[in-house]
């Protein structure tokens, strides 16, 4: 969403991809987190939580690159 926003508010690319790259470091903690120091079943849940976030930090990405396009209504 934040991602969205930005794009709507035509900010610059590197301020539209701020929010994909700060889940992606998210998700390397999460992924470290989860196989080096709790391991196990519960460092299973991390990995499966990091999987989803770094989905969700791909569609940012795209969602960031992707041209406005500029919609006119006539009233």
């Amino acid at each position: 969403m934040i991602t969205w926003w930005c794009k709507r508010m035509n900010f610059s690319l590197l301020v539209r991809i701020i929010p994909g790259v700060l889940t992606v470091i998210v998700v390397l903690i999460l992924f470290y987190m989860g196989v080096v120091n709790i391991r196990g079943v519960e460092g299973g849940a991390y990995g499966m939580l990091a999987f989803f976030l770094i989905i969700f930090a791909i569609t940012s990405f795209i969602i960031a690159k992707k041209a406005l396009k500029q919609v006119k209504y006539d009233l």
